[in-house]
């Protein structure tokens, strides 16, 4: 009786370490995954560039910020988007409360390959954030668009 009332009691502990994204081994120590719940950040900025015809770059106007364009990202090996975030009137943009790790963005642009019939094409960067409270600053990344 009393074994099962020990394995009763530890099932809340591993259900709020596994929520917390903490691993323990008996023996190797605990480890982080990537994730929320750290003090890191990651931000950037994404702008538009207008074509007329999306395959021809010559045919581009000035880019300008991307306001209100949803950016997604994966924590670690995941497949698919863990978290999204809503470019701001400025197209800025701010992912926090991250743990160190390998983290994916990616933000939809039109397609600019030709590709019959069109499609959305994802703009994809690779982050590692090695610090607890490191702010990681990403390039600007470009999406384009019909005028």
């Amino acid at each position: 009786m009393e074994s099962s009332k020990e394995v009763s009691s530890a099932s809340p502990w591993i259900r709020w370490a596994s929520s917390i994204g903490i691993v323990c081994l008996v023996g190797l120590g605990c480890t982080q995954v990537p994730g929320d719940g750290g003090r890191a950040s990651i931000q950037g900025h994404v702008e538009i560039e207008p074509r007329s015809v999306l395959t021809n770059p010559a045919t581009a106007g000035a880019p300008y910020m991307a306001a209100d364009e949803q950016v997604f990202v994966i924590y670690g090996d995941n497949i698919g988007p863990d978290d999204q975030v809503e470019t701001n009137h400025e197209g800025a943009f701010v992912i926090p409360w991250l743990r160190p790790g390998h983290y994916t963005l990616y933000v939809y642009s039109e397609d600019t390959t030709g590709v019959n019939p069109p499609r959305d094409m994802a703009v994809i960067r690779e982050v590692v954030v090695e610090g607890a409270r490191e702010v990681v600053v990403l390039d600007t990344l470009r999406i384009y668009k019909r005028p």
